[in-house]
Formats: structure tokens, sequence, C-alpha cells
């Protein structure tokens, strides 16, 4: 979620003349926590001698999201070939606050299938609770009995397989 700042900001230094190294640096001093740490943890394995291909990479690893893959590759295209990185990076932190709002309305859209899914699941459980207080002498067989557990194990394996269809159903990935 902080991505689109950490471009922007990374974008800002670049705009107003600063190095990259300068740019990441004022990122670093103006963003908070994680994204401070972990561009932090990059600023001083540069300065240690490591490379900046092999300190981006390393920030993809710890970081394994799509953005991070993105920023590196954009920093290693632009230190490489020259041109405008800034408007580069603006254009990413633009599509990726456009993901990222996507992505919120995908949750909200989808919250009534998830919480129909729990529902659904709980409510055998609830309801022979219920019975066995309402009614225990007629429950009592789904205890005593063989065929009892039987149908019992039948029921709890639909469920499963009924909450995890519709957790696939609901599911969508951006």
């Amino acid at each position: 979620r902080q991505m689109p700042e950490l471009l922007m900001l990374v974008a800002g230094g670049l705009r107003a003349g600063s190095g990259l190294g300068q740019a990441l640096a004022l990122a670093v001093a103006e963003i908070g926590a994680p994204a401070r740490q972990e561009l932090g943890l990059l600023l001083r394995e540069q300065r240690l001698g490591v490379g900046l291909d092999q300190a981006l990479a390393a920030l993809a690893r710890r970081m394994p999201l799509e953005e991070t893959t993105l920023f590196g590759s954009a920093l290693r295209i632009g230190t490489e070939a020259g041109g405008g990185m800034a408007a580069t990076l603006e254009s990413l932190a633009d599509a990726t606050r456009r993901k990222l709002a996507i992505e919120g309305k995908i949750r909200a859209l989808t919250a009534q299938g998830r919480l129909q899914a729990w529902i659904m699941g709980a409510l055998p459980a609830v309801l022979a609770l219920l019975l066995f207080f309402v009614e225990p002498e007629a429950m009592r067989a789904i205890v005593e009995t063989w065929q009892g557990w039987a149908v019992c194990a039948v029921v709890g394996v639909l469920q499963v397989i009924g909450i995890v269809l519709i957790r696939r159903i609901v599911e969508i990935d951006v």
C-alpha cells in the first residue's frame, strides 16, 4: 500500500534534480515503516559496495510483490538507458494506485460471498445444537448410532466442499 507514495517520493526527488541515491534517501526520510526499513537496507547495501542490481534483487526477494519487481526494473532500466525515470515512476505509481483501488472494490463486492460461506458452514452445527436443546430425544439417534455418525460425517464433508467452492468463486485475482 505504500508503493504509490514511495514511487512518487522517488520521482519527486529525481524531478528536483537529485541523483537516484539522493532521491532514495529523501524517500527513506519521508515514508513510514516498513518501506522505510526496506529502502534503508537497500541504501546501506549500496554504501557497503553492493551494486544497484544486486541490491534491487535483494529488495525484490524480501518484498515479493509485483510492484517491487516493477520498481526495481524501472530503476535498473532508467540507470542503464537514461531518460525520464521520474515519468516512468509516476506512471507506475498511478497504475499501482488504480490497482489498489480495484482490489479494494473487489474485496468490498465479494465480502457478501465470503460471509455467506461462513454462515452456510456454521448453519448445520448451530442448528444441531439448537435441536439438541429443544428436542434431545429425537437428536439422540445422531450421537448414539453409527448411522447418525455417518450422516454427520457426510454433512461435514459436504460443508467443507461447499465452503471451499464458495470461497473459490468469490476469490478474484487482480
